[in-house]
């Protein structure tokens, strides 16, 4: 009952697609790296209001999320690092997402997400 489809509200999601170093000014690796995100896609599911106890007890107490996404199915188009719309459309630079996937439990019937809110960053 819980992924029915009156229930499902849209969001849009951004995968990470690879990284490229960041060098510094003299061309010398600097061992961090610049993450690429694919263009955001859309995406409908069932989004909690806010987190519950059976979502504190799936990805346990230490992480930090504020809202569950629930879908059913055999396939998550979410990952860890995904940068996630929600209530909001992304703009034309796609940097103003206003939440990331934090963890990702799968089942036998469907996948819950937590994600975890950041600043709007555009």
């Amino acid at each position: 009952m819980r992924n029915l489809i009156r229930n499902k509200r849209g969001l849009w999601y951004a995968v990470p697609v690879g990284s490229t170093p960041i060098l510094d000014e003299y061309g010398n690796d600097t061992l961090e790296v610049e993450v690429a995100f694919s263009s955001p896609l859309y995406l409908q599911a069932n989004i909690s209001a806010n987190i519950g106890q059976e979502a504190v007890e799936v990805f346990g107490s230490q992480t930090g999320y504020s809202r569950t996404v629930s879908l059913a199915g055999n396939e998550c188009p979410l990952v860890e690092g995904c940068r996630v719309w929600f209530g909001v459309e992304p703009n034309e630079q796609a940097t103003n997402y206003n939440y990331t996937v934090a963890r990702v439990a799968d089942s036998k019937n469907g996948y819950l997400v937590a994600l975890r809110e950041v600043t709007p960053h555009g």
